[in-house]
């Protein structure tokens, strides 16, 4: 089954995604440099709307679906898409930095997981990142044009629930390139819908494992963006942007070595 033709990117497409990426990964190290304890997650959404101003770009999650931030900060218990705010970071906590950027239509997206005060100061919240981020990396590893996506998304699980942690089942991946979020959806786990989606050079897919201590599902407070695991366990996240190349593939976004 071939993909949409949209979801496939032109040259010029992919020039200005892979420039993209290049920014991500600059403003993703910055912010994991920042984020120490006791500095607001608002003022490190301050340092990405400078950076961002600085090199002339955009914020692809500014004004998204109403997001006000150019960053998704998620602390502890908030899996994805917290909202920056006066919380103060403490020695500890599981923060998620998830960002996108805009460089000549060109959008990029990408997410890390930082422990503040580093391995010591959580061993389990280390554990879990260090599960998540190596189911990621051992399959993307695998990747060539031709192969059904299904395999990702049940090796994943398998991984992640072999290691005695969840995986988040309504949270995915997706098509990236020219709009944040496009189809189609790459799912954390073994669906049905990715038997019949087949990587193809030049799409380009964010890969985003979202798992947690003990939750498989998420919650929502009312007026607030965050996604909170259901029974108030740590959640992690990691997230590359990958293009499909003839030979296999090119991470295009994405921070891939360890604190």
């Amino acid at each position: 089954m071939n993909p949409p033709t949209s979801l496939i990117k032109t040259p010029k497409q992919i020039s200005a995604i892979r420039e993209s990426g290049k920014y991500l990964n600059e403003l993703l190290l910055l912010i994991r440099e920042k984020a120490k304890v006791w500095i607001a997650t608002i003022e490190l959404e301050f340092i990405a709307e400078h950076f961002i101003q600085t090199h002339h770009l955009k914020g692809a999650f500014k004004h998204y679906n109403g997001f006000p931030a150019n960053l998704c900060l998620s602390v502890n218990d908030c899996v994805v898409h917290g909202e920056p705010n006066e919380y103060i970071l403490k020695t500890g906590d599981l923060l998620k930095i998830d960002a996108g950027l805009i460089y000549e239509k060109g959008y990029s997206d990408s997410a890390i997981s930082v422990i503040i005060g580093g391995e010591l100061a959580n061993p389990l919240a280390y554990d879990l990142v260090s599960v998540n981020k190596n189911a990621l990396e051992s399959w993307i590893s695998t990747i060539v044009p031709g192969q059904a996506m299904f395999p990702y998304g049940a090796t994943v699980a398998t991984l992640v629930e072999q290691a005695g942690y969840k995986v988040l089942k309504y949270l995915t991946g997706h098509g990236v390139g020219i709009d944040v979020h496009e189809k189609p959806y790459v799912f954390n786990r073994g669906h049905q819908d990715m038997r019949n989606q087949i990587y193809q050079p030049w799409m380009v897919l964010c890969f985003e494992p979202i798992i947690a201590v003990m939750s498989d599902d998420f919650y929502q407070k009312e007026g607030d963006e965050g996604m909170y695991t259901k029974h108030g366990d740590l959640g992690s996240q990691w997230e590359y942007m990958v293009l499909i190349t003839q030979e296999g593939y090119e991470v295009l976004s994405g921070i891939r070595e360890w604190e």
